[in-house]
C-alpha cells in the first residue's frame, strides 16, 4: 500500500507528494501469529516453565546487532536447549517453521509479534518492518537448517549484548 500525502503549499496548484516505499511499512496479522501463538499464546505471554513469553522481548531484540537475523533463524529453523527468559529456566525443542510458514508469513508473525505485542510503542517504533526479502535473505545465509543453529546464535548473542539482551 502506497500512501501519499497532498499538502497545499502556496495556492492551489502547488502540491507536494511524499511517497512512503512499501519497506517502510509495517505489514503483519494475527493469523500469520496464529502459529506462534499455539505455544506462546495470542498475548505473547507463553506458559511459565514450558514457553517463554515473547511479549516486551521481540523488538529490544530486534535492536541488537544480529538480532534481526537469530529472530529469523529461531522461527525459520527453530531453537532447542536451554534458555533463561525473566529468570525462569526453559528447556526444549521449538520446531522451526520454514516448511510450513511462507518467507511472508514469517516477517508477517515477528512484525505482528513487535508492534503488537510491544507495550513501549516508541521502542516498537524505532524497530524497522522484517520483509519477506529480508526473511529469505537471513534464511539462506544458515548452512545447516537446525534448532541447533539458532540456540548457537542464542548463545553468541546472549554472550555478545551481555545486558542489553531482554530478559
Amino acid at each position: 500500500m502506497r500512501i501519499i500525502f497532498l499538502a497545499l503549499l502556496i495556492g492551489p496548484l502547488s502540491i507536494l507528494v511524499i511517497d512512503r516505499s512499501a519497506a517502510d511499512e509495517k505489514t503483519y496479522s494475527a493469523d500469520a501469529f496464529a502459529t506462534c501463538s499455539a505455544c506462546h499464546m495470542p498475548d505473547g505471554a507463553g506458559i511459565p516453565g514450558a514457553f517463554p513469553p515473547l511479549r516486551n522481548r521481540l523488538a529490544d531484540i530486534a535492536g541488537l546487532d544480529g538480532g534481526r537475523d537469530y529472530l529469523i533463524t529461531a522461527v525459520s529453523f527453530g531453537l532447542m536447549g536451554t534458555i533463561e527468559v525473566g529468570g525462569m529456566q526453559y528447556f526444549g525443542v521449538m520446531a522451526g517453521n520454514s516448511g510450513a510458514m511462507t518467507a511472508e508469513e514469517i516477517a508477517s508473525a515477528l512484525n505482528y509479534s513487535i508492534f503488537e505485542l510491544t507495550d513501549d510503542k516508541d521502542a516498537a517504533s524505532s524497530v524497522a518492518a522484517f520483509s519477506a526479502e529480508e526473511v529469505s535473505s537471513s534464511q539462506s545465509k544458515v548452512s545447516a537448517a537446525s534448532p541447533a543453529v539458532a540456540a548457537k546464535l542464542r548463545e553468541k548473542m546472549v554472550e555478545q549484548h551481555g545486558d542489553k539482551w531482554p530478559q
